[in-house]
């Protein structure tokens, strides 16, 4: 039996934790509204621990302002400091996934204090925090002339990727719709073969797609409904097609034999495109597979399940990144580093492979790990 003060910590970890996965399912209301009759079961559940705040209102402060607080209690000295990393800690937490805010939650019931103002500060941020936005085609499909034209700057038919990174500037995260809509239709593999090259680093340059092995005139289809925007000879590209998709997406497929589509035409998944070959610098006939959002070049096998040769989920999660953009489909678990942690003991935990785990992370299966990493395990 636990002691009573051990029990007494049990409870309150299990009640933060529970608040806190409440409080990202309830869309949140004032007090206010609920005393004008509001609907009660949508009042957000927010779990304190006395009466401490760090901030007297969180909703009316800006990440400037919060910072010109913290440095407000540097120059009001001891104790008044001794805040600070408390003020670092919660800006942290803007960029952290879900399950990290409640591990984060869950360690600081660990410590000899515990900083409550801390932790009602973050239950109050996850209450007011919005949800992602979604992009999807429910939003613009109706409107535009060309697809996704609301979020690309020009329509050139010349050049596969003419697009500047300041495109994506004003990208945070947000969740892409990839399938399951009349315009959207279902996805379609663009070869039925084998996956000969993955995406990332090889032979010392990024690869940007992956490679799909066929034979010379193998019919190559569209992997989604779109609009062609490019079909010509370019480069080491080869004879190519690029095709702009109803959600912002854009694919591309490379080294064919034969273009059998223009720029302007509109094509369904499954539709003939191309014929497989060996085109511009190629060592071998294959298809050399992309997709981009807003240029940045995604890895496919985030969204696309090769062995089943479907799509992973029907909705993508895309986050801003210092150098692009990270992408895995809805519902991906993660799993952190911890000290001690090694690749066997996470696969042993999630019942997965240690093979598993280097291939979806892009590592080595004798990779190191590091403290504070995130695996995808799932």
């Amino acid at each position: 039996m636990l002691p009573v003060s051990k029990l007494k910590h049990f409870i309150l970890v299990i009640g933060i934790v529970l608040g806190v996965l409440l409080s990202w399912q309830v869309p949140a209301v004032s007090i206010k509204n609920v005393e004008n009759g509001s609907n009660r079961d949508t009042v957000q559940a927010i779990v304190t621990y006395g009466s401490s705040f760090l901030f007297d209102a969180i909703e009316d402060l800006s990440k400037e302002a919060i910072l010109a607080y913290r440095d407000s209690l540097i120059c009001m000295g001891s104790p008044y400091d001794q805040l600070v990393p408390q003020v670092d800690l919660f800006l942290s937490i803007e960029q952290m996934e879900e399950e990290q805010v409640v591990e984060l939650i869950d360690s600081l019931f660990t410590l000899d204090r515990v900083p409550y103002a801390l932790v009602n500060e973050i239950n109050r941020y996850i209450a007011n925090r919005p949800p992602l936005p979604k992009y999807g085609p429910f939003a613009y499909v109706d409107t535009c002339e060309l697809p996704a034209d609301c979020f690309y700057p020009a329509w050139d038919t010349q050049l596969p990727n003419p697009y500047s990174t300041k495109i994506t500037d004003s990208d945070t995260a947000f969740e892409l719709l990839l399938q399951g809509t009349e315009r959207l239709g279902q996805f379609c593999m663009p070869v039925d073969d084998v996956l000969t090259s993955p995406f990332g680093w090889r032979n010392g340059r990024m690869h940007n797609g992956i490679d799909i092995d066929l034979q010379v005139w193998d019919t190559v289809v569209a992997a989604f409904p779109g609009m062609v925007r490019v079909a010509k000879y370019y480069g080491g590209y080869g004879r190519l097609v690029v095709i702009r998709h109803y959600n912002g997406l854009e694919t591309t497929y490379a080294h064919l034999h034969r273009i059998k589509v223009e720029p302007g035409d509109v094509v369904e998944a499954g539709q003939l495109i191309g014929l497989g070959g060996s085109s511009g610098k190629s060592t071998g006939s294959h298809l050399h597979f992309e997709a981009r959002f807003k240029g940045v070049a995604l890895n496919p096998l985030s969204f696309i399940d090769f062995k089943e040769r479907a799509l992973l989920n029907d909705t993508l999660v895309i986050r801003k990144t210092k150098t692009g953009f990270v992408a895995y489909p809805k519902g991906t678990l993660f799993h952190t580093v911890k000290r001690g942690d090694c690749l066997y003991d996470i696969a042993q935990r999630y019942g997965t492979t240690t093979y598993a785990l280097a291939k979806i992370n892009g590592i080595r299966r004798n990779s190191k790990l590091w403290v504070g990493q995130r695996l995808r395990v799932i």
